[in-house]
Parts: structure tokens; C-alpha cells; sequence
């Protein structure tokens, strides 16, 4: 995985001044190899030019650390560097003590965002996502009628106007006027999510099916890639695909995009439409 130095950071609005922003922290303390990589780059230099002010690090969840920042991102996170093993199995990504913090945070008027992913991640990211009321498949998400055929995968899931499954209304998808409107996103394989009390920003059609990942899954079946909504005095966002928050490419001979830089993809709105909304 490579970040795509094409994609375009800059923001010709900025919703903040410089560095007047909400202060966000993007988590590196949990095996996040996103953050660890480098491929979260993207992101900062967006969050960036828009006048946030992203912190990456990696000190444990407590509620003096917490305090200190307004929005939490948390890439995909494993007990353990990823590629090393397959499975999680008993292994703890978060103790039990930071998942309390963090609820507690949140429900306080905290804004978090959680992104998940395929095996072994959504497993290791389960624990984090019940506290807040979210299940998660274990596998890979694919729609054999709902994909992107210019990729030849059936796991792009793509969501449309269209197509029915873009349907929900909310300040994320709407933006603050036309021209920042959701129109068109697609997903790059991922688990499924599902909760109560959420608003479905990406709802999985009747054809999609969680299916094995190197061997793992299947394992139950959300209706959801992309949750939305209240966590008492806070806010939650919960995608089961990490990807639209990245700009990257994989493969050397053969390279397959995904991201904010990916058109016709609206990711990068929605990143900043998902910011924007969090900040209130």
C-alpha cells in the first residue's frame, strides 16, 4: 500500500482559520497501521487545510488524555503489527479500561471515529464497537450486482443515488449545500456493521454477502457499511471499510486505486462533510 501523491488536499473554504480548529487525535497507540504507515497523510494534510488541528499518537485512553482533543479518529487496529498473524483469537486491542474511557468521553460530548475493516481487524475492532452498540461481521463484504465493474471486484461496493442505496438523509450525505451533496461513494472491501439507533449512511443491498478473507469468515451479516449518530452528549461515526479516508494505491504492477483521490468518489467531501458535522 502506497499513498497517491495526486490527490488535491486543499480545501478552498476552509471551515477554520489556521490551526483554530477542533484538535483531533488520530490514534497510533493500537498497532494502527494507517497511521504507522503513513497512509493517514492524506487525511492530516486535508484535516489541515481545513483548519483542524490532527495530532497523531499513541498514549493509552484515559479520561486527562482524552480531554484534551475534540474529535478521535481510530484506523483499523489489531493486538498485534499487522501481516504478522491471522487470527486474534483471545489477544486485546483495547483494554477494557480505554473502551470505558472512551465511552464515557463520547457520551460526554466527545466526537469519535471508528474505522474498521476486513479479517483479522473487524474481530479485533469488535470488542470497541459493542460498547457502542455496533455488531460486526467477520469477512468481506461483496455485491455482485452493486459494484464497480471498471475494477473487476465485486467487493467495490458502490452506493448510489441510482442504484438505492443512498437514501438516508443526514448532514453528512447533505453537506450545507449542493455542491458539497454525497452523490456517489464506493467502498473497497470491507466487514459489515450494524446498530440501533444509528442513521445508515451506506445500507447493504439484498445482493451483498460477507463472504471468507485469507482463509477467515464468514461470520454474521450486518446491513450496514457506514453508521451515523448521537452517543448521549457526543457523536459517532463507524465505517466498516477504511478506506475512503485514505488517498493509496496497491500493488506495484498492477495498481488499484482507493480513496479521497478516486473519481468519480465524492470520499473527499464526505471526509470533510464527516468533520464538519462532528465539529458541531
Amino acid at each position: 500500500m502506497f499513498n497517491d501523491t495526486t490527490f488535491d488536499s486543499k480545501v478552498l473554504r476552509s471551515a477554520y482559520k489556521k490551526n483554530k480548529g477542533p484538535r483531533i487525535l488520530i490514534d497510533a497507540g493500537h498497532n494502527n497501521f494507517i497511521a504507522k504507515w503513513g497512509l493517514i497523510q492524506p487525511f492530516i494534510d486535508l484535516s489541515t487545510s481545513d483548519g483542524y488541528k490532527p495530532v497523531m499518537d499513541s498514549l493509552p485512553f484515559t479520561k486527562n488524555y482524552l480531554s484534551k482533543f475534540d474529535i478521535i479518529l481510530i484506523t483499523p487496529a489489531l493486538p498485534f503489527v499487522f501481516g504478522t498473524k491471522r487470527e486474534v483469537g483471545n489477544l486485546i486491542t483495547f483494554t477494557q479500561d480505554e473502551i470505558d474511557q472512551l465511552h464515557a468521553w463520547v457520551s460526554q460530548g466527545g466526537s469519535l471515529i471508528m474505522l474498521s475493516e476486513h479479517p483479522p481487524i473487524d474481530a479485533a475492532m469488535t470488542p470497541l464497537l459493542n460498547r457502542f452498540g455496533i455488531s460486526s461481521s467477520v469477512g468481506m463484504v461483496s455485491d455482485s450486482l452493486h459494484y464497480d465493474t471498471s475494477y473487476g471486484l465485486k467487493y467495490v461496493v458502490q452506493y448510489t443515488e441510482e442504484n438505492g442505496l443512498m437514501q438516508a438523509n443526514h448532514p453528512i450525505l447533505d453537506g450545507k449545500n449542493s455542491t458539497e451533496k454525497i452523490k456517489k461513494l464506493a467502498t473497497f472491501g470491507g466487514s459489515s456493521i450494524k446498530g440501533d439507533g444509528y442513521v445508515n449512511l451506506l445500507p447493504l443491498s439484498p445482493a451483498a454477502k460477507v463472504g471468507k478473507w485469507v482463509g477467515l469468515g464468514p461470520l454474521d451479516q450486518g446491513n450496514s457499511q457506514g453508521l451515523a449518530g448521537p452517543v448521549g452528549k457526543g457523536k459517532l461515526i463507524a465505517l466498516s471499510d477504511c478506506n475512503g479516508f485514505t488517498s493509496m494505491y496497491m500493488g506495484k504492477d498492477k495498481k488499484v486505486y482507493a480513496g479521497m483521490q478516486v473519481k468519480p468518489y465524492d470520499w473527499k467531501q464526505f471526509v470533510l462533510n464527516s468533520l464538519h458535522w462532528l465539529s458541531k
